[in-house]
């Protein structure tokens, strides 16, 4: 089953790639990400997580919001 979690972040790709990077090795399945920018500073991303092993999609919201300059995190309906 996949589900979809909304995130910002004040730093551009690097805060992205670090939260895509923190999923990755908490064993969570990336399947998609998308990025709109909101302004210079801000971007808004988008990731689909396969949640094939149960591991809970708000366990990977807990790990996300651990991160510095992330920020607005939540599950898409």
């Amino acid at each position: 089953m996949c589900k979809t979690v909304s995130f910002k972040v004040s730093s551009g790709m690097d805060s992205a790639v670090r939260v895509l990077t923190t999923l990755r090795r908490k064993q969570f399945d990336v399947r998609e990400f998308t990025m709109k920018e909101i302004n210079s500073n801000n971007s808004e991303f988008m990731v689909t997580l396969e949640d094939e092993k149960n591991l809970g999609v708000d366990r990977a919201i807990q790990q996300m919001q651990k991160l510095v300059d992330v920020y607005d995190v939540m599950e898409v309906q």
